[in-house]
């Protein structure tokens, strides 16, 4: 406490900068649960097809219908750039808590999955992306965020979702396993 109060303002925010600057960096990859060998529950079979199967609600063919963009305060809210680094949408630090991406379920191999579900994807650096006609491979959890979203159904970004057209080998597997439920 003491030597804090003895750094010049200049200093302290020097020092704040440079965490900042390291959030920022590490931030900008996403932590991906199992895949640090330094932390307790390291597991390099985690994102494994069989794993993220087993430890999901739902694995769904999906397309998406509508893109919801919620503000801070967690109730919609229209896009309004520029957003950081000039991209198109938001992208980690803009001024919204995510969007929501209203699917229309087209076949469902783990879950009773209604015809239709909403998924909270955080506007963070990690975020994943839906765009409408696509048809998606989907890995759907539910996961607790902060307020005001709480518990959202959302996709893992490190996982094995993707395109339906671009994931064959990870459907072959998903058919697999759905076949012996």
């Amino acid at each position: 406490m003491q030597i804090m109060r003895m750094q010049s303002l200049p200093a302290r925010k020097l020092i704040l900068f440079a965490a900042l600057g390291l959030a920022q960096s590490a931030a900008a990859r996403a932590f991906c649960p199992g895949t640090e060998k330094d932390f307790p529950r390291y597991d390099p079979q985690y994102y494994s097809v069989a794993k993220e199967f087993a430890r999901s609600k739902y694995v769904i063919v999906a397309t998406m219908d509508r893109e919801t963009w919620l503000g801070e305060d967690g109730r919609p809210k229209r896009l309004q750039g520029p957003f950081q680094n000039g991209a198109k949408r938001p992208w980690g630090f803009d001024p919204y808590a995510g969007a929501y991406y209203d699917v229309r379920v087209r076949r469902s191999f783990k879950g009773f999955a209604p015809s239709h579900l909403r998924l909270l994807s955080e506007n963070s650096t990690a975020r994943f992306w839906l765009s409408h006609g696509v048809s998606y491979l989907l890995f759907v959890s539910e996961a607790r965020f902060d307020l005001p979203l709480r518990y959202q159904l959302t996709v893992d970004t490190c996982g094995n979702s993707g395109t339906l057209a671009g994931n064959g080998r990870v459907l072959r597997k998903v058919q697999r396993l759905a076949a012996k439920r």
